[in-house]
């Protein structure tokens, strides 16, 4: 009995995270808290794992639908999943979860209105000239009827499963509303976007269930902790550190030539230290951080 009464309050203290398990989502995620400096220890086949320097912290590896369902009924305290599905699913009842983060720089693509090739239409407002009953292929059906009442366009949706963008082609469907990334399966299925056919920009996020962030203050500084890392890490992608030796007569000097160059400021500007040459004369190693984006 007391075996047993240790155990359940040992599992009543973890912490859980769900992250997706398969596809793109799964690699991008590992990478990305990989890169964070979260090391990811999982038993392989095995849908457990956890976070090394976290011994509270598990990691739970299931599906997007299964890791929002777990965050909004508390068995998950924290999540990462896209933003399409969270909004999807939460479109009704938005406020039992939060998006802690909505944009941690991976997982990026669009939900788009795409028609046959062939079709002469380009806009929204061209669909409802051909004064029909237009069939929709979606797994997003709420977003996709949200949309299409907006515009006020007579629809019926097709629930669709696997993959949608050859729906058209057998005759299941009109029109589909899909994710895209890169729109070479589009193009492949001879498919293509309306101009203003985007229904929602869709990022992995960040998630946790409101009232565990209310309650639970190790959930709260465990999120305060992740965010830090996070916002630090995205933040990173967009510098690089340059480092080079350069003559001068002094360090100020050196450092004064370089503000005379916007590019070469840094962010606080350089680190500048001495170099012993055995080839003699004024040597200085500058190492300096820069916006990748002023370098090109």
């Amino acid at each position: 009995m007391e075996t047993k009464n240790m155990k359940e309050k040992s599992n009543s203290q973890l912490i859980r995270m769900g992250i997706p398990s398969k596809g793109r989502m799964a690699s991008e995620t590992q990478d990305f808290l990989n890169s964070c400096g979260f090391k990811i220890r999982r038993n392989r086949q095995q849908y457990i794992g956890w976070l090394e320097g976290f011994p509270n912290m598990q990691i739970v590896f299931q599906r997007q639908k299964d890791i929002i369902n777990g965050v909004l009924n508390g068995n998950l305290a924290f999540g990462i999943v896209g933003l399409d599905i969270i909004t999807e699913l939460t479109l009704e009842d938005p406020d039992k979860i939060v998006i802690i983060h909505d944009d941690l720089g991976f997982g990026k693509c669009t939900l788009e209105v795409s028609i046959p090739e062939n079709w002469i239409e380009t806009s929204m407002k061209d669909l409802k000239l051909r004064n029909q009953i237009l069939r929709i292929a979606s797994k997003f059906p709420l977003l996709t009827k949200e949309f299409f009442n907006r515009h006020e366009l007579d629809f019926e949706l097709i629930k669709a499963e696997g993959t949608i963008e050859v729906s058209p082609t057998l005759g299941y469907s009109d029109i589909i509303v899909e994710l895209v990334s890169t729109g070479q399966t589009l193009k492949d299925n001879r498919l293509r976007k309306l101009e203003d056919g985007c229904i929602l920009r869709s990022q992995a996020c960040f998630i946790t269930n409101r009232k565990i962030l209310k309650r639970n203050q190790i959930v709260l500084d465990i999120s305060r902790t992740f965010l830090e890392y996070f916002e630090a890490t995205i933040r990173a992608k967009d510098y690089v550190s340059v480092f080079i030796n350069m003559r001068g007569k002094d360090p100020e000097d050196i450092a004064k030539k370089m503000f005379t160059q916007r590019s070469l400021k840094g962010l606080q500007g350089p680190t500048i230290s001495p170099v012993i040459s055995s080839e003699g004369g004024s040597w200085f190693a500058i190492h300096i951080i820069v916006e990748k984006i002023k370098l090109t």
